[in-house]
């Protein structure tokens, strides 16, 4: 009999979980408790002068020179990349800082620019003595022995003579976006190379977004086992009888299964689970979200209003930016993308698609107002050792996990691998060809970050 497997959270880690399962041949049935599947890639349909037009709305690109495995999925269902500059403008009531010239705002903080670059090759330093092997460019390079996972991004910079005026003008501003929160504080030192690498301080970059909306590739996935996708379930219990699970949702609809993954936040796990371990309660009990520290970012406004851009540089922004951040009088930060700025699917729109978090200005012209929590797991000591500690969990008494928080952060890519690290552990194959060392080799390290060495080894 074709073994049964449920997959508790409808985002790329259990949608990857599935569609992996089910290429081997897994019966599978997904259930997510929103309307339609992606996460947090959601897909948003704005309205137009001739109609309507899809866009990303959170999820909007991706740095390819990391994205080994997920680039790979996209080739398998079709789907295309485009590539779309990447630029920041961030507005202060000093004046405005951005990265295609020199402000006034950036010759005030020069200097320590330059201490910022020496912080930046330092740390760089240090973590290649810990990785004498690194090979390739990954995500996945890491050692639990680097000094620089314990020590604070925000102390190193102090110590560099970088002050807190600099960090809260320049740095939050700009990476609030790749972080999803503006309290950072935490951040270990020992992920600044890779962030400068995708998002350095000091000039524009390129990232990879779909040709389309994220939709399709979370409609091609699980196109083959449709029938199988439970969206509007939200999972209360799951149950262990006989060495099968029963899975119930909100509505009182159950399932019969012979393993689970849960591929949604660790505190729905904790309320779902029927009689959790201690360890179970110890681990998922702490794990750490934007919104538990920072809530400006789960609460946004869909709107195409851009009189809250400033009237000097609202054509310039609008054109030529992705994300706008202001730093008002009192120090509150709002962040605004600029879906229409660049992005292929959008730009010929005709219409400025703005999405403004933690908005302080009345805004018009309002597609959507949403409050809802981010489920974006941060970068931080207490995760990392959680992530660490997830491994003795995996597989015991026929529950697995994936998703943010069994990964350092809560990237597009690692998400995605943890799926597939989930989904190999009960027994699909790597789903990709063996020709793409690099992808290899990810998928390989994700492993050692989730699985012990005698769960890899079965």
């Amino acid at each position: 009999m074709t073994e049964k497997i449920g997959i508790v959270g409808g985002g790329i880690a259990g949608v990857g979980a599935a569609w992996s399962l089910h290429r081997a041949g897994y019966e599978v049935e997904l259930f997510e408790k929103g309307p339609a599947l992606g996460g947090n890639a959601k897909t948003f349909r704005w309205t137009v002068d001739d109609g309507h037009a899809e866009s990303p709305l959170l999820v909007v690109a991706w740095p390819q020179m990391y994205y080994h495995n997920y680039e790979l999925l996209l080739d398998e269902v079709g789907v295309g990349i485009e590539t779309l500059p990447i630029s920041y403008f961030v507005q202060t009531p000093e004046g405005h800082f951005c990265q295609d010239g020199q402000t006034a705002v950036q010759k005030r903080f020069a200097p320590e620019l330059r201490r910022w670059r020496k912080l930046v090759a330092f740390i760089t330093k240090v973590n290649d003595f810990f990785l004498p092997k690194k090979k390739h460019d990954s995500l996945y390079h890491f050692s639990y022995f680097n000094p620089m996972n314990l020590i604070p991004l925000y102390w190193m910079a102090r110590l560099f003579g970088i002050s807190s005026e600099f960090w809260d003008t320049i740095f939050v501003p700009i990476h609030c976006a790749t972080f999803i929160t503006t309290s950072m504080r935490g951040v270990p030192a020992v992920i600044l190379p890779l962030l400068e690498s995708i998002v350095p301080l000091e000039e524009p970059t390129q990232m990879g977004t779909w040709r389309g909306a994220p939709r399709q590739v979370f409609d091609r996935m699980t196109e083959p086992f449709a029938d199988k996708v439970h969206t509007d379930h939200e999972i209360t219990t799951v149950r262990r009888r006989n060495g099968r699970f029963t899975i119930g949702d909100a509505k009182g609809r159950t399932y019969e299964v012979d393993r689970v993954v849960f591929a949604c936040d660790a505190t729905a796990v904790l309320n779902a689970l029927e009689s959790p371990s201690w360890l179970q309660r110890l681990l998922l009990s702490n794990a750490e979200y934007v919104d538990d520290v920072d809530p400006s970012f789960s609460r946004f406004v869909i709107h195409s209003d851009t009189s809250i851009f400033p009237e000097k540089h609202r054509q310039r922004i609008l054109s030529d930016f992705n994300t706008y951040s202001e730093i008002d009088e009192a120090g509150a930060l709002e962040c605004t993308f600029v879906i229409s700025a660049q992005n292929p699917s959008t730009k010929d729109e005709g219409v400025p698609m703005l999405v403004t978090f933690n908005s302080k200005k009345a805004i018009d012209k309002v597609q959507k107002r949403i409050d809802l929590p981010h489920p974006t797991h941060t970068m931080s000591l207490r995760n990392m050792i959680i992530m660490s500690m997830i491994r003795f969990l995996q597989g015991k008494d026929g529950i697995h996990y994936c998703g943010t928080f069994t990964t350092p952060e809560g990237g597009h890519d690692l998400s995605f691998m943890s799926g597939l690290v989930a989904a190999h552990a009960i027994g699909a194959p790597y789903p990709f060809s063996q020709d793409n060392s690099d992808a290899v080799a990810d998928f390989k390290q994700m492993q050692k970050m989730m699985l012990t060495s005698r769960a890899r080894a079965t």
